[in-house]
Formats: structure tokens, C-alpha cells, sequence
């Protein structure tokens, strides 16, 4: 039998939301899930659809995602009509100044992947905000990631 696979997509700015991803990487790997991290300018369309389930991260910019990751988001439209992606687990992460700006950057990934694509949310979401310290934000990615793929796991 294959191993399952978890694809976590991401932009990072400054380093935060690339160090999410990678702890991300780091549990789900504990729990024997295959993982790929890509960043979002190297990611295609086809990565989505050979996933069997996904992490996206982005920073919050104004309380929204960065437009690379929102131009990605628009280019998976190509998915839609064949709900490929549709009961695919899916965590969703950033790294923000404020917990409330980045709630807002959540609902937006949200909205693309649990309510469009039709994905199986895995929550709670993860927040990195400016001032937690390094190590409790990796220990919470890779819970996270745990999270992600018991999830993976199950189905």
C-alpha cells in the first residue's frame, strides 16, 4: 500500500511562515505520512491534484493572504468543476503581528479550500504571532502537523 501524501504549499516573507511549514513537515513525518514542502512559486496545479491531502501557509498581510498565495488559490479553480480536491484533509496556517489579523488571513484560506474546494478542515488552525517564542511556535507546527496526518491517517 502507498504511503499517504501531504503537500504543504507556502509563502514565506520574512522566514516565519517557511519555519511553520517546515514543523508542519516535521510532525506529520513522525506519524509515517510522506510529506513534500514547496514553496508557492513552485507549486502546479498537478501537485494538488497527486496530493492526498494539503497544508497551506501564508503570512497575514492586512488581515488578507500574500497574492502569491491568492493568484495559487485562483489558479486551482482548475480543480473545481471535478472537485478534485473535495474530502481532502487540509490545515491552514500563518504568521501574523496580531492573533485578529490573522484570524481574517484564516477565514480566507478557509473560504478557498473548506467551503469552495470542499476539503476537511483540521482544527484549530495554527497562528504564529509576532512575539511567541520560536520554540513554542515549532512545537504547536508539529502538532499540527500530527494533527494533519492522523487525519490523512483515518481516511
Amino acid at each position: 500500500m502507498a504511503k499517504k501524501r501531504l503537500l504543504i504549499i507556502y509563502y514565506s516573507g520574512t522566514g516565519n511562515t517557511k519555519m511553520l511549514a517546515n514543523e508542519i513537515a516535521a510532525g506529520a513525518r513522525a506519524k509515517g505520512v510522506t510529506v513534500r514542502v514547496k514553496c508557492v512559486e513552485d507549486c502546479t496545479v498537478q501537485d494538488l491534484r497527486e496530493a492526498d491531502a494539503l497544508a497551506v501557509g501564508s503570512p497575514t498581510y492586512f488581515s488578507n493572504v500574500a497574492w502569491q498565495i491568492k493568484k495559487f488559490i485562483d489558479e486551482s479553480i482548475a480543480l473545481y468543476e471535478d472537485k478534485v480536491l473535495s474530502g481532502k484533509p487540509v490545515g491552514i496556517f500563518t504568521s501574523a503581528g496580531c492573533r485578529r489579523d490573522a484570524q481574517q488571513c484564516l477565514k480566507m484560506l478557509q473560504l478557498a479550500f473548506a467551503y469552495h474546494h470542499s476539503m476537511k478542515l483540521i482544527e484549530p488552525m495554527l497562528i504564529r504571532v509576532d512575539g511567541e517564542p520560536d520554540e513554542q511556535a515549532k512545537a504547536n507546527a508539529r502538532a499540527y502537523g500530527e494533527r494533519i496526518a492522523e487525519a490523512l491517517l483515518s481516511r
